[in-house]
């Protein structure tokens, strides 16, 4: 992967006057999340932030005392797809451009729902994890149903990776209300993405090689290891009413599960891999078929919930995004540092 987007003097910042969040505050239940093994912590990661919250307040001024953003800023006007507007800001812009529709397709479809004249104001940095925005904010042009939003990277407490709020603290990305890993860094697809002539029928969670993977339902198992070239180690479950689980690009099923096996919901399935010639990462592809074998959309079959972070996080996020907030604004978010 790129460095970072290559800088890019000649983009001048868009005229706005940004419009502030309308977040109402959620205050969801906690998702259930299977139990963690002690071997899946990532103590590295936990000790590690999501990025330097510091870092504005320790970054360098130039000869003139003017504070240097130590983040690339990147201001674009939509036309056409967010991947083509993003081309000649970055070396890599479909990398780029995957990780800002991971920050806005829980508000909106980013493949087919932005309109010619949106704007997108980035930071991009080191996050402690894949996902290089540091900050975004998006504002739809005027007379768009879409409504102005802005995300923050930020490592709650406890969690071993960092993830996207809101300016309110409100978590970006949504938790089923049952999960089949205790700790993932990123839901990297989501269900129904554009993937050339198909859709993804599945919602992929990345973790570290070796994460525990549990059934999310229980059931009985139908089917082990078909099509594994693509699918590579791969679980199914009839989890009652004709409805199946789907588990794909296991590192390995666990040893004794065999088709008949009967799992009650938090039996280990096996373990997060990278196998099959489709996964080019460690991550789980968990998906849901209907009775008729066509999947649905697992967020909606088992709902879901978002968190909030908690009070002890809210003065160390609230700095890190007023200072976010800073190089957003007009006039600092062009593509040069």
């Amino acid at each position: 992967m790129a460095e970072g987007p290559e800088e890019d003097d000649s983009l001048a910042p868009l005229a706005y006057t940004p419009a502030s969040d309308s977040l109402s505050a959620i205050q969801p239940a906690e998702p259930s999340f299977p139990p963690t093994d002690s071997s899946e912590v990532d103590t590295a990661a936990a000790d590690r932030s999501a990025v330097d919250s510091s870092a504005a307040d320790s970054s360098a001024a130039d000869s003139s005392g003017v504070e240097i953003c130590p983040w690339t800023r990147i201001a674009v006007e939509i036309n056409g797809s967010i991947y083509g507007s993003l081309a000649g800001l970055t070396v890599e812009p479909d990398i780029l451009g995957a990780h800002v529709v991971r920050c806005m397709c829980w508000d909106l479809d980013p493949w087919r729902g932005v309109s010619a004249g949106d704007s997108l104001y980035l930071l991009v940095g080191e996050t402690g994890r894949e996902n290089r925005v540091v900050a975004l904010r998006y504002v739809p042009v005027p007379g768009s149903p879409n409504h102005p939003f802005s995300v923050y990277s930020f490592r709650m407490t406890g969690d071993n990776f960092p993830s996207h709020y809101y300016s309110d603290g409100t978590e970006v990305m949504k938790l089923l209300s049952t999960m089949p890993v205790s700790t993932f860094e990123e839901m990297t697809g989501p269900y129904g993405e554009p993937r050339g002539d198909h859709t993804h029928s599945g919602v992929d969670f990345k973790a570290p090689l070796g994460t525990t993977v549990r059934t999310c339902r229980g059931g009985t198992v139908t089917r082990l290891n078909w099509n594994p070239e693509y699918n590579g180690n791969c679980v199914e479950i009839d989890i009652g009413a004709g409805y199946r689980e789907i588990f794909l690009h296991l590192e390995s099923v666990d040893g004794g599960i065999t088709v008949g096996s009967v799992l009650a919901r938090g039996d280990r399935v096996g373990t997060v891999g990278s196998t099959g010639v489709t996964s080019t990462a460690p991550h789980i592809h968990y998906q849901i078929n209907d009775e008729r074998g066509n999947p649905i959309d697992p967020y909606l079959f088992f709902g879901s919930r978002r968190r909030n972070l908690p009070q002890g996080d809210m003065a160390v996020f609230t700095a890190f995004r007023e200072s976010c907030d800073c190089w957003l604004s007009p006039g600092t978010a062009a593509g040069a540092r």
